[in-house]
């Protein structure tokens, strides 16, 4: 049985990381092979493409009976609570999907050598396409209730940053659970404590101070709380906090590639046993 050739293709013929993260290549691959997963993720489901739209509607609509109608809450509350379930399932849905993103792609890499990292990065531009719809969907929501902001020029800055934040933890994760296949049962209790700490539905303003800071040392927490400004509150996000996570994650991201080079031929090991 064929393993690793050099023969690959010249579509999968990628430099070697962390060089693979900068070529057009790799990106080109990984934004087409995204793309066919979307279509074949569609085709699986009688909804198909209506699931984009219904999964964070329903996620919205259980948090919203329960703070309507068991703790009444006010009536922008159902704003809010949009935006901020729209964010946290791109995060949440991007990293959970990387977990098992090495183990699927072993037929791949049985057959060729491939570039490991091109497999989390996939996972994460396989959501980031349902989320460009997701948010359109979302902006001209907000834009027929309450009127566009000229705030919302920015929205790209912290989807970029959301992005890479995405990608730095996807190569984490799926590299993790290349070595212990356990650790995908961590990563998802993880998202979920994450979850109710983000304040997805609660102001951290409405906390006292100390606990504030320790609500804000989760990054999708702050995040969100950048979305709700531009988007609701029609202000600018605060760009220093995010170039710097932009910064953290970009390093990151570099630190992991060097990691997957380094433990190239263990990874494979572990990947095809």
């Amino acid at each position: 049985m064929p393993t690793h050739t050099d023969h690959a293709p010249d579509s999968l013929r990628f430099g070697r990381p962390p060089s693979i993260l900068i070529e057009a290549r790799f990106w080109r691959y990984g934004l087409y092979r995204g793309y066919l997963n979307l279509v074949s993720d569609a085709s699986k489901y009688h909804l198909g493409w209506l699931w984009w739209i219904l999964e964070p509607l329903a996620m919205t609509g259980v948090f919203f009976v329960v703070f309507t109608f068991i703790r009444p809450r006010g009536e922008e509350f159902v704003y809010f609570l949009i935006v901020g379930v729209t964010a946290w399932l791109w995060f949440s849905n991007g990293v959970g999907n990387a977990t098992q993103s090495l183990n699927t792609a072993k037929g791949l890499i049985l057959q060729m050598k491939v570039p490991k990292p091109i497999f989390p990065v996939i996972s994460a531009i396989t959501v980031t396409y349902k989320q460009v719809f997701v948010y359109g969907i979302l902006l001209t929501v907000l834009g027929t209730i309450s009127g566009p902001s000229v705030s919302w020029f920015v929205l790209p800055v912290l989807l970029t940053v959301e992005f890479l934040l995405i990608v730095a933890c996807a190569l984490t994760v799926a590299f993790l659970c290349a070595w212990l296949p356990d650790t995908r049962f961590i990563v998802v209790s993880g998202l979920q404590l994450m979850m109710f700490c983000s304040g997805i539905f609660f102001d951290i303003d409405s906390f006292p101070p100390a606990a504030q800071d320790w609500f804000r040392l989760n990054p999708m927490a702050v995040l969100l709380e950048q979305y709700r400004l531009v988007l609701l509150d029609g202000l600018l996000p605060d760009f220093l906090w995010c170039a710097a996570v932009a910064g953290v994650s970009g390093a990151w991201i570099t630190a992991m590639a060097l990691a997957y080079r380094y433990y190239d031929q263990q990874l494979t090991r572990r990947i095809i046993s």
